[in-house]
C-alpha cells in the first residue's frame, strides 16, 4: 500500500476503538493545526483527516460525543471560545455532523493555539460526566500565547481531562510541557501511529487485527477472540468499496449486518476514498472469512472487537496495617452475567494489583491465598503498610483488552484479623463447624483477644463462636473460635464474622454454599397395556421414588425403539419424543413428580412382547458428585398386523404398474408407416401418369393394439383397410415396409436386369423404393417413393 493510501486505514485503526470498545460515554476533543505549514497536498492530509473524522462519527454510540476545533485566521491572544471554529457530533445526528465536517477543509493561516484550546475547553466542560480526552496535532515550535495556553491545559488536567499532543516535523517535542502524553512524528504515517499510541493509553484498547486488500486479492481472514459481544469489520480504500460478504462455513453469530455504515470523501487530489463497515453481534470465536467486492484500488481492513468481559473485584472495606489481605477478582461474561470459569481461554491474560510500589499478581491455582484452583475466582494477597484511606488500581490485560479499576479501603492500625475456617461447601442437614482463626494485624501491643466471634447470616440469625473447648471447639485458647451448626435450607449464604469484646475489629465475610440432597429409591413400572395398529396407550411416569431437597438436574432416556411406534412424554412443555438422546428435567422441593406418557402406534407396527419393550432410564448426579441411575421397565404388548394387510397396497401397485406397462407396450410397440412414404398407382408403366397416395394418411393405415400398421392395394387404384378384392398387403415393420400378394393374386417387380419377376406369395418381401410393380393383367402399375 502506498504512503498516501495507508493514511485513511491507519487513522481508522487509531480512532475507531474509541467507539467500538467504549463501555462508558466518552467525549473526545481534537485541536487540529490548520496553519499554512500543515498543508501537504502531495498526500492530501487535510481531506484524509476529514475522512477519518467522518468514519469516527459513524462509529459513535448514542451517548458519545466528538468535537473538532481548528485555528483562527487571527494572531490575537484572546482566550475566548469561538463557536465558528467548532463542530460537534452527537450520536443521534450523524448526517449533519458529517456534512459539516466535509465542508471544513481550509488549511492556511497563522498558528494560534489559545482560541481552539479555549473552544475545546468549553465543549469538554459540557460533558463532566463522561471520560474526556484532548488531542492537539501541530507542527508548531513555539506559541506566542504560551502562558495562557499552559493555564488552560493545567485547568483541563485538574478537571480530569486527559491531554495529549503530537508534535510534527523536525521540532522534536510539543511546544507545551503540560500534556499527560507527548509524542512526535516526522511524517503523516508517524502522525497516525502517534495518535494510535495516545488512544490506546487513554482507552485501554489493543491494536485491532488488520490487513491489506487489492482488486486481485479481496479476501479477508480474521480471527475473532472468545467473549466478543460486538465486532466491526472496516474496509477503507483508495476508491469505492463494495459489499462485504461473509463466506459460508464461518462460526455462528447472533446477527450479521453486512452494510452497517458506509461513506466516501472526495479529496483535494480529486480522488474519492470510500469505506464500509460490517457489524457482528455476539460472534463465536474462530477464524472468520469475508469477501469484499467493488475494489478498484488498494484497501486496508480492520477488525475491532468489543468484548463482553468485565471484572468484579472484591476488596474488604477495612483492613489492618501489615496484614496480608485477600483481594478476589472474577471475570464476568456480560452476555450471561455469570463468572467465566476458565479465564485461561482469554489469550495473554494478566491480572495485577499495584499497591505502594509493589505488584501483586492474581492467581487461580489454589496457592498463596487462592482458595480453589481453576474455579474462576482469582486471588491476590496484598499488604497495606500505610494507615488511613488507601486507593490502588487493579489492572487486567490480555492479548486484546486492557482495563483498570480503582479499589478503595481503609487501613487501620492494631487489630485482630479474622481468617475464616468454615468450609465453603455443605449439605443441608449435615452438621458442620463454623470456625474463625484470629491473627494479629499490625502492632497489637496489649490488645486482648476477643471474648467471642459472632457469625451473622443473611436472614439476621447469629452464632456466637467460642475458643473455650466446648460445642465443637477442639482446644481452648488456640485462637480458633468454633461452634457446630446444621444448615436447614439450600442456598448460597454470605456469613459476616466480627470479633466482639475488643476495641476496633474488622468484619470479614465469606460465602457458604449449601447444596441439597438427592436419593433414588426403588422405581415402579410403566404400564401401557396391549396395543394394536393405529392405537394409543397412555400412562403416568411416577418419579415418586426420587427424594430431593433443593434443585437438581436429571436426564430422562429410553431404549424403546420399535418401528412405527413413538414413545412420548410431557414434562410441562408439551409432548416430546423420549428416546436415547434424552430430555433434561429439573426438579425441586414441592414439584409434582408424575408426568404423562403416551405410546402412539401407527399402521403396521413392529410387534413387541411385554417383557421386551425396554426401559425408561433416569440419570443424575447426587449432592456428593456421585452418579445415580434408575431403570423403569416398560410393560406393553404391540400386536402386529397380518402380512396381507400391510402389503396389499404394494401388491396392488405392482399389478397396476404391470397392467399399465402391458397396455402401454401394446400401444407403442406396433410399427407405423413412415410419414413421407407414398405409393404411386398408374394404369400404365409410365409412373408420371399415376397418382401418389401418402400411405400413413390413408384411412385404415394406422397401427392397432399389438398390431403393426397395414393397408391393402386394390386393382381399382385405391388403398383400403379391407383385404376384399385387394391385390397385395403392405405392412409396417421396425425393419422397413413389407409387401405380400394376397391369395389368388400375383405381383411382379422389375429387377436389376430389367426383367419382371413375381413376388413370393408365401412370405413378405421388403419394399424397394423407385422400383416398378404390376399385376399379371398389367392393368395396375405402382411404385414406392418418399415424398
Amino acid at each position: 500500500m502506498t504512503r498516501r493510501s495507508a493514511l485513511i486505514p491507519l487513522l481508522l485503526a487509531v480512532l475507531l476503538p474509541s467507539a467500538a470498545l467504549a463501555k462508558t460515554a466518552r467525549h473526545l476533543a481534537v485541536v487540529l493545526d490548520t496553519s499554512t505549514s500543515m498543508r501537504e497536498t502531495s498526500n492530501d492530509r487535510p481531506r484524509l483527516a476529514i475522512q477519518a473524522i467522518k468514519i469516527l462519527a459513524d462509529m459513535l454510540g448514542p451517548e458519545d460525543r466528538l468535537t473538532l476545533t481548528w485555528m483562527p485566521d487571527s494572531t490575537a491572544c484572546e482566550a475566548q471560545p469561538d463557536p465558528a471554529l467548532r463542530i460537534d457530533s452527537r450520536g443521534g445526528d450523524l448526517a449533519a455532523f458529517k456534512q459539516a465536517v466535509d465542508k471544513q477543509a481550509g488549511y492556511g493561516g497563522p498558528t494560534n493555539f489559545i482560541v481552539p484550546l479555549t473552544t475545546a475547553q468549553q465543549a469538554l466542560n459540557e460533558s463532566k460526566d463522561k471520560e474526556r480526552l484532548l488531542v492537539v496535532i501541530s507542527d508548531a515550535g513555539r506559541d506566542s500565547c504560551r502562558a495562557d495556553s499552559a493555564r488552560i491545559l493545567r485547568g483541563l488536567r485538574a478537571a480530569g481531562v486527559r491531554t495529549a499532543a503530537v508534535s510534527l516535523g523536525d521540532k522534536g517535542k510539543p511546544v507545551h510541557a503540560e500534556y499527560d502524553i507527548r509524542t512526535t512524528a516526522q511524517d503523516p504515517t508517524e502522525l497516525l501511529q502517534a495518535i494510535g499510541e495516545i488512544y490506546q493509553r487513554f482507552l485501554g484498547a489493543k491494536a485491532p487485527d488488520s490487513g491489506k486488500l487489492s482488486p486481485a486479492s479481496s479476501r479477508i481472514s480474521a480471527q475473532v477472540a472468545p467473549f466478543v459481544d460486538e465486532a466491526f469489520l472496516l474496509v477503507a480504500a483508495e476508491g469505492p468499496v463494495g459489499a462485504i460478504a461473509p463466506e459460508s462455513g464461518n462460526p455462528a453469530a447472533d446477527g450479521i449486518d453486512p452494510d452497517y455504515r458506509a461513506g466516501e470523501t472526495r479529496g483535494l487530489d480529486n480522488l474519492t476514498r470510500g469505506y464500509r463497515i460490517l457489524r457482528l453481534r455476539r460472534p463465536e470465536a474462530g477464524a472468520w472469512r469475508f469477501n469484499v467486492g467493488g475494489l478498484t484500488g488498494e484497501a486496508g481492513w480492520y477488525l475491532i472487537q468489543d468484548f463482553s468481559v468485565s471484572m468484579r473485584t472484591s476488596t474488604p472495606a477495612s483492613v489492618a496495617q501489615g496484614q496480608d489481605v485477600p483481594v478476589t477478582l472474577e471475570l464476568i461474561d456480560d452476555r450471561t452475567g455469570q463468572r467465566i470459569q476458565r479465564p485461561g481461554q482469554i489469550l495473554g491474560l494478566e491480572a495485577q494489583a499495584l499497591l505502594e510500589g509493589r505488584t501483586y499478581r492474581f492467581r487461580d491455582d489454589g496457592q498463596e491465598g487462592d482458595a480453589t484452583a481453576e474455579d474462576g475466582l482469582m486471588t491476590a494477597r496484598v499488604r497495606f503498610m500505610q494507615p488511613g484511606p488507601a486507593t490502588f488500581p487493579v489492572r487486567l490485560t490480555s492479548r486484546y483488552i486492557q482495563y483498570e479499576q480503582p479499589q478503595h479501603t481503609e487501613v487501620g492500625q492494631a487489630a485482630w484479623a479474622l481468617e475464616v475456617r468454615t468450609p465453603s461447601l455443605s449439605v443441608v442437614g449435615d452438621t458442620i463447624q463454623v470456625a474463625v482463626r484470629i491473627a494479629p494485624a499490625g502492632g497489637l501491643g496489649a490488645l486482648p483477644p476477643p471474648d467471642r466471634v459472632t457469625a451473622r447470616f443473611p436472614d439476621g440469625r447469629t452464632l456466637d463462636l467460642g475458643d473455650d473447648g466446648r460445642d465443637g471447639d477442639s482446644a481452648a485458647g488456640d485462637r480458633i473460635y468454633t461452634k457446630r451448626w446444621t444448615p436447614d435450607r439450600v442456598g448460597d449464604l454470605e456469613i459476616a464474622y466480627r470479633a466482639a469484646g475488643v476495641g476496633r475489629t474488622d468484619e470479614t465475610k465469606a460465602k457458604l454454599a449449601v447444596t441439597g440432597t438427592l436419593y433414588f429409591g426403588a422405581p415402579g413400572v410403566l404400564e401401557l397395556g396391549r396395543l394394536a395398529s393405529r392405537s394409543e396407550g397412555t400412562a403416568g411416569l411416577d418419579l415418586g421414588f426420587v427424594t430431593a431437597k433443593g434443585p437438581f438436574d436429571l436426564k430422562l432416556k429410553s431404549d424403546f425403539a420399535r418401528s412405527r411406534s413413538v414413545l412420548e412424554i410431557d414434562l410441562g412443555q408439551g409432548f416430546e419424543e423420549l428416546d436415547g438422546s434424552g430430555l433434561d428435567l429439573r426438579i425441586k422441593d414441592g414439584d409434582s413428580r408424575r408426568y404423562p406418557v403416551r405410546l402412539r402406534v401407527r399402521n403396521c407396527p413392529e410387534g413387541v412382547l411385554p417383557t421386551e419393550a425396554g426401559n425408561v432410564v433416569l440419570e443424575a448426579t447426587d449432592h456428593r458428585g456421585q452418579p445415580l441411575r434408575a431403570s423403569i421397565p416398560i410393560r406393553v404388548e404391540i400386536v402386529e398386523d397380518t402380512w396381507l394387510h400391510c402389503w396389499w397396497p404394494v401388491i396392488a401397485a405392482i399389478l397396476l404398474a404391470l397392467l399399465g406397462l402391458f397396455i402401454l407396450y401394446g400401444i407403442l410397440s406396433p410399427a407405423r408407416f413412415p410419414r413421407n412414404l407414398a405409393v404411386i398407382l398408374s394404369p400404365e408403366a409410365d409412373m408420371d401418369e399415376g397418382y401418389p397416395f401418402n400411405i400413413r394418411s390413408q384411412r385404415g393405415a394406422r397401427s392397432g393394439f399389438y398390431r403393426d400398421a397395414r393397408i391393402h392395394i386394390a386393382t381399382d387404384f385405391q388403398l383400403r383397410r379391407s383385404a376384399s378384392g385387394a391385390l397385395a398387403r403392405l405392412r409396417a415393420d421396425p425393419l422397413g415396409v413389407f409387401i405380400q400378394p394376397l391369395p389368388g393374386n400375383t405381383v411382379l417387380q422389375l429387377d436389376e436386369d430389367n426383367r419382371w419377376e413375381p413376388l413370393s406369395a408365401e412370405q413378405e418381401t421388403r419394399v424397394r423404393f423407385s422400383t416398378p410393380y404390376k399385376n399379371v393383367a398389367e392393368t395396375l402399375f405402382f411404385e414406392f417413393r418418399n415424398l
